[in-house]
């Protein structure tokens, strides 16, 4: 975005004022530009499995992106909010999806899972599975924690897709979420503590029998 200069004099004095480009425009501008990525990705890998990855992280957002979604491009798209003790997205969608098929896909819930490692482990054994029994697109809401965690564990699933469709938020309009997304970060520090000290810290029987 141009940023444009203006002057005025005062006197034998001349002020230079600088106008500072608008970070809401631009977020704005970003958001209607990864609307359209994903409203056409959807549209054109209509009858046939296509990974699309969603990189957001805002849960917060998911509801909006998802209405605005569906009223553009004008196709039944199924979203499916994980349970925090799920632990395979093929056996939840095998489940949930009934027949005729939806024309998509959407799943949240990723980063709240109890276990991710072992979920998207999964999905990495599975993907050929999805590819012949989903002819849809399936698109997957992560944030950049599990983004990281995809890459390591599921390398041949996240390889289907192609870069990732960014949404981000205003900083303006980011005040109000922050206690939500903290807590959410807290959340995942809390596991990996668990789980870390879990596999290190021997199992006391006596204390067990008490």
């Amino acid at each position: 975005m141009a940023m444009v200069d203006s002057t005025c004099s005062q006197g034998s004095e001349t002020i230079a004022v600088m106008n500072k480009p608008n970070h809401q425009d631009d977020v704005i501008v970003q958001h209607e530009r990864s609307l359209t990525t994903l409203s056409r990705a959807i549209t054109h890998a209509q009858g046939r499995f296509t990974l699309i990855l969603v990189r957001c992280n805002y849960a917060s957002l998911q509801e909006q992106i998802l209405a605005e979604l569906r009223q553009r491009s004008g196709l039944e798209i199924l979203a499916i909010n994980l349970r925090t003790s799920s632990h395979s997205l093929y056996s939840t969608m095998t489940a949930t999806i009934g027949s005729p098929h939806p024309n998509a896909v959407i799943v949240f819930g990723i980063e709240s899972l109890q276990n991710v490692d072992d979920f998207l482990v999964s999905l990495n054994r599975l993907r050929d599975d999805f590819l012949h029994n989903f002819p849809f697109p399936l698109v997957l809401w992560i944030n950049d924690f599990v983004q990281q965690k995809l890459i390591k564990l599921a390398p041949d699933f996240y390889s289907y897709a192609p870069v990732p469709i960014r949404f981000a938020i205003a900083t303006e309009e980011l005040f109000p979420f922050l206690p939500q997304e903290a807590e959410e970060i807290l959340r995942q520090i809390s596991y990996k503590f668990c789980m870390n000290r879990c596999k290190n810290t021997p199992l006391n029987w006596q204390i067990l029998q008490e």
